[in-house]
């Protein structure tokens, strides 16, 4: 999938389309999975847990969702701290003598902790942007390219018709001026 289609996808979905839910909930699933396996290994079932909660609190949240070009930073730190949250559930059962005791409060914090934790993202994502529009146009699609899509130099060459030199030459660039703002 093209980033161009990606961002299509996004605003459709943005607006209630299921298909494009379905056609991104399919594009991220393997990559995805095996992201949250390579952290939390022998805990496949929780990863695809956390990868289909992830996307049901996307759909809920469909209309306050700032990402607009890609969701692959969005759901990488989502999976993370979802598990995380998962394994200190599990720590807490295992190591408390009342459990019963502490599950409200901790239900209660865990959801706290997440709408800060999407606010901060939010934030986050808008400074992203802020510092995206800094760059020109040939700047920011090559440093997307690189490092939100995670393409090879190799296969951004081929893709523009465009010499390594040119290519590292304007992701460094690129880099300069997100590091001076």
């Amino acid at each position: 999938m093209t980033a161009a289609q990606e961002s299509f996808y996004i605003q459709q979905f943005k607006l209630g389309d299921t298909s494009s839910f379905q056609i991104l909930y399919q594009h991220y699933h393997k990559r995805m999975i095996g992201y949250g396996r390579s952290l939390f290994p022998n805990q496949e079932d929780d990863v695809k847990d956390a990868y289909q909660d992830i996307f049901i609190a996307l759909w809920k949240s469909k209309d306050r969702l700032t990402v607009e070009n890609t969701l692959d930073f969005y759901i990488k730190r989502s999976i993370k701290n979802h598990m995380l949250r998962v394994n200190q559930k599990k720590m807490k059962f295992e190591s408390s003598p009342n459990e019963s005791d502490y599950l409200e409060l901790y239900e209660e914090t865990n959801s706290l902790d997440s709408i800060i934790e999407s606010e901060i993202m939010i934030l986050k994502d808008k400074i992203y942007k802020q510092k995206l529009d800094l760059l020109t146009k040939r700047q920011r699609f090559l440093f997307t390219e690189r490092f939100i899509n995670e393409k090879s130099v190799e296969a951004i060459m081929k893709e523009q018709n465009l010499a390594r030199q040119t290519v590292y030459n304007t992701i460094y660039k690129s880099i300069n001026i997100l590091k001076e703002t």
